[in-house]
């Protein structure tokens, strides 16, 4: 069961790495940390990374990719591109970097920038970036992480970067999620020498891991063999102790539990149907699951059998997403994002985009006011309703 959180001020109060975190873009060592520097004009297609954007550059013969909100080309938009669906974990931009290739046509792509200054001597340094596996992706993989360097570094190749990073995820795990962000970190003792950060995906194959994944039933295209990741927020901040350095606040706190509502008659009036199908989702997740996945398709039946209705999707969350929106940009407005993502479902299906609204009334409507686990999963929904 999801463990209990605390609200945003009393984490402040009793948790220094809340203040550590908050303050961490004041003293980040990396320049255009969330790739928002630079002219996106000339941005149409992937590879261009470093001739519209500032800092970055790659550590191969390989470009890097850039994504943005404020460009023409579907290719390299934001949220929709051609490798899937992400809102940005910071600002209006992301980059990307494939971290495995089963395809001897496309390679490993990898991320350096130079920091601002030099790690200190015995200076602790928290190290972090957020990472989204794309939609596309027909793999996932371990094996992502953070290498400093005392210069800057150049493989005139396409090859694998046979480097030890520094910073990994505490379990090296296999990073599968798509639908939201990730956050690989983890502390680092400054020589003095470190100038140069590398990011990418760094084991060999007798080291990597790969799961084949599943695409979201609500994107189209085909998957492509690889493990492409979007990449956001990187930070590198001195800190005192590794307390300091806060992963994941919201994965410790909030396992995944989705209530599983009941089972509507099959004899219900298509209106009723309508007004009682509810769609449930696990803690700050916007993705639905098979069961709503189904209740989703026989609601698409039923509105592409009544073309004249119209219906209004209301997004819905708890009071701990919305304490947890405060802290973290990305998990602000759930209950808007689900309704969205449910309608571009929906619309996929063949129901009349003109014909859906959606709105997010956040925690205002909640399905129940008690104070338990199950009552906050009957919180986290989608509900609909006939204007």
């Amino acid at each position: 069961m999801r463990k209990l959180m605390m609200t945003g001020a009393v984490i402040a109060l009793l948790n220094p790495a809340f203040d550590a975190d908050l303050n961490a873009q004041d003293v980040n060592l990396v320049p255009n940390s969330s790739f928002e520097n630079g002219d996106v004009k000339r941005l149409k297609a992937y590879g261009q990374l470093e001739e519209t954007t500032t800092d970055w550059f790659s550590y191969t013969d390989a470009p890097l990719d850039l994504f943005s909100t404020d460009v023409k080309s579907e290719k390299v938009a934001v949220p929709s591109n051609s490798y899937g669906y992400e809102d940005p974990a910071d600002g209006n931009r992301y980059g990307g970097f494939r971290a495995y290739t089963k395809s001897p046509k496309i390679a490993r792509t990898y991320f350096q920038v130079r920091l601002s200054e030099n790690l200190e001597a015995n200076q602790m340094y928290c190290v972090s970036f957020d990472v989204s596996l794309s939609d596309l992706s027909k793999y996932a993989v371990n094996g992502l992480g953070a290498y400093f360097s005392d210069r800057k570094e150049m493989q005139p190749n396409l090859g694998i970067v046979d480097r030890e990073p520094q910073v990994k995820h505490r379990t090296d795990k296999v990073m599968q999620l798509m639908e939201g962000w990730e956050t690989i970190c983890g502390t680092v003792l400054g020589t003095g020498q470190e100038e140069y950060m590398t990011i990418g995906g760094f084991n060999g194959s007798r080291d990597i891991e790969e799961v084949k994944v599943k695409k979201p039933s609500s994107i189209s295209g085909v998957q492509t063999m690889h493990a492409y990741y979007y990449i956001d927020n990187v930070k590198v901040f001195p800190v005192d102790a590794k307390s300091q350095c806060n992963c994941s606040r919201s994965s410790n706190t909030a396992p995944d539990l989705v209530y599983g509502g009941a089972a509507l008659p099959g004899d219900l009036s298509g209106r009723d149907f309508v007004g009682r199908t509810a769609v449930y989702y696990a803690f700050v997740k916007r993705t639905f699951t098979e069961d709503g996945r189904a209740s989703l398709d026989r609601l698409a039946g039923v509105l592409k059998a009544n073309p004249t209705w119209t219906v209004e999707v209301m997004g819905h969350c708890d009071d701990d997403e919305v304490s947890e929106g405060k802290i973290n940009p990305r998990f602000a407005e759930m209950g808007r994002k689900r309704a969205d993502q449910v309608k571009r479902y929906l619309t996929s299906q063949g129901v009349a985009e003109s014909s859906i609204t959606a709105i997010g009334l956040e925690n205002s409507d909640p399905a129940s006011t008690k104070a338990s686990d199950l009552a906050r999963a009957k919180n986290r929904r989608v509900t609909f309703r006939i204007k």
